[in-house]
């Protein structure tokens, strides 16, 4: 009898311990990417609830170029320098979560991080935008100084063609890296 009473509350517990999760994201790390020129480029992942709740937003770390700025819709569309909010969410619904760049003809790379929490769950999600041939496209295609390896695609596979709008790792001679980004 208390083996079984044991068994129970180790069930329950194991079992609590799934529904502790208030909701779920089902992309945490973003890549999105466009020209310079562009007004803006975006990209969109989903926040699937699990419980009834109020969560919180906040943009929580961001680097980039001191021209770009940033926004989000989640589910409404804020505007620039709106870095943080509340949202209701229901049981069973999906909601719309966007990070747009606006580079402002500025070629480069950036980043930035929203957390998303209640008082049961806590998640990141980071978009990660380019705008232009980041990197070393034209220096390592025309540079003899170090000679290429390999270059790989992002799931470790040796390609032997570049492709528009993908990244790549390029492994020199000398064994170091770097990574571009592949848009003209």
């Amino acid at each position: 009898m208390l083996r079984l009473s044991i068994y129970t509350l180790s069930f329950i517990i194991f079992c609590n311990s799934f529904i502790a999760q208030s909701f779920t994201i089902q992309s945490n790390d973003i890549i999105v990417s466009g020209q310079p020129t562009d007004n803006d480029f975006y990209q969109n992942t989903y926040l699937d609830a699990l419980t009834n709740t109020t969560i919180s937003w906040a943009i929580v770390a961001d680097s980039m170029p001191s021209a770009w700025e940033i926004s989000n819709c989640f589910p409404n569309c804020y505007p620039v320098g709106v870095t943080s909010g509340t949202l209701n969410i229901t049981n069973g619904q999906s909601y719309y979560l966007n990070g747009h760049f606006y580079p402002h003809n500025t070629s480069g790379e950036g980043f930035f991080t929203m957390e998303i929490t209640d008082s049961l769950t806590t998640e990141l999600v980071t978009w990660h935008g380019l705008a232009g041939s980041v990197g070393i496209v034209n220096d390592f295609l025309t540079n003899k100084k170090q000679e290429i390896k390999n270059i790989f695609n992002l799931n470790g596979q040796i390609v032997n063609e570049l492709k528009i709008n993908h990244f790549y790792i390029v492994q020199y001679n000398n064994n170091t890296t770097t990574k571009i980004f592949i848009n003209e």
